[in-house]
């Protein structure tokens, strides 16, 4: 296995060693640094940049052709980290511990070294790794934050005003659909300059303030739960197909919410986020979906497609049905069959 050694702080000295042991250059702008890796060990790019109150954004997104290990260790108070895998896989240890805390797709881990020990992270060969680790100076971040972190209620409180790194603190989750949606964000914006500047560090916030919400949920317990991970977007398709496929035999959305591994919370939050409906009334859409269809291209009797899409009560069709297409359902039919003559007439 490969070694890189890491001596320094903050992020742009960080960049300088880790190109140092690489044998190449880093490029830096406007306070963004950059290093390519060299086409002889692999391909990809790292790159890091501070912001002002202690905070920063480190980007691995890069394939070794050999198992590469990277050892931060500087005598120094070492950043509170905040890691989070979105391809490939990595494995971290502190420096005086071999105790490796494995970190998968989607998952985040964060992780603060007692005194001085610093942070080891392996990556594998031939394994592309996209991983972003958002970086905090404890003590700078507490000097910019000392009232809000006086009056914070948050679980990670503790964690944040050891900026004497007394404690070591590792915690392991999977991170949520919201952070999903930032780190698409960031892969996707065409910003430059001063945009760009503003809109890295604003984002970095966020990613922050989705943690600290992420891990008080976490502190909950399962089944109390209520934010739904990037891991678990899967079972609200899931959860659509078999609505779309027994529409007529749904006895309840709590029985779906099981059979795809949901609590009640996340699977009705999960319908939210996508569709910006209940999850009942997007079951309510697409059984009406469906009753329009049978009624434009079919000869079933409203009671017969009443029953297909999955109703008991005739009247509470009916008046679901005008409330979404403002008609009865037999009144629709007749209407757009009218229209249909009238067409045909014409041509």
């Amino acid at each position: 296995m490969k070694t890189l050694q890491v001596h320094s702080l903050p992020l742009k000295e960080v960049i300088a060693d880790i190109a140092k042991g690489l044998s190449t250059q880093y490029t830096q702008d406007c306070g963004e640094y950059y290093v390519q890796i060299p086409d002889s060990w692999g391909q990809g790019q790292i790159k890091g940049i501070n912001f002002e109150g202690g905070l920063g954004l480190l980007v691995y997104d890069c394939l070794f052709h050999e198992d590469l290990e990277i050892s931060f260790t500087v005598s120094q108070t070492h950043p509170l980290k905040f890691l989070f895998c979105l391809n490939g896989n990595l494995l971290h240890h502190f420096e005086q511990d071999e105790e490796k805390h494995a970190l998968q797709q989607h998952q985040n881990i964060i992780v603060a070294s007692k005194g001085y020990n610093g942070h080891v992270l392996q990556f594998q060969k031939q394994q592309k790794t996209e991983v972003y680790s958002l970086e905090i100076d404890r003590l700078r971040f507490k000097q910019r934050m000392s009232c809000e972190l006086a009056k914070a209620h948050t679980n990670l409180k503790s964690i944040f005003e050891d900026e004497l790194a007394r404690t070591s603190f590792y915690y392991n989750g999977m991170y949520s659909l919201r952070l999903g949606e930032i780190f698409e964000e960031i892969k996707t914006h065409e910003y430059t300059d001063l945009i760009k500047k503003v809109f890295l560090e604003s984002i970095s916030y966020r990613m922050l303030v989705q943690q600290l919400i992420q891990y008080d949920d976490d502190y909950q317990g399962t089944d109390q739960r209520n934010i739904l991970r990037q891991s678990e977007a899967h079972a609200i398709r899931e959860a659509v197909e078999i609505m779309k496929m027994e529409l007529d035999s749904i006895e309840s959305l709590n029985s779906i919410a099981q059979r795809v591994g949901l609590n009640t919370k996340k699977f009705q939050n999960g319908f939210r986020h996508f569709f910006g409906k209940s999850a009942n009334e997007y079951l309510q859409f697409l059984r009406l979906s469906l009753a329009k269809d049978l009624l434009l291209n079919t000869e079933e009797s409203i009671q017969e497609i009443k029953e297909k899409v999955g109703f008991n009560s005739q009247s509470y069709f009916s008046e679901l049905f005008k409330k979404m297409y403002h008609d009865t359902p037999s009144n629709f039919r007749k209407a757009h069959r009218k229209s249909k003559t009238e067409l045909k007439k014409l041509l």
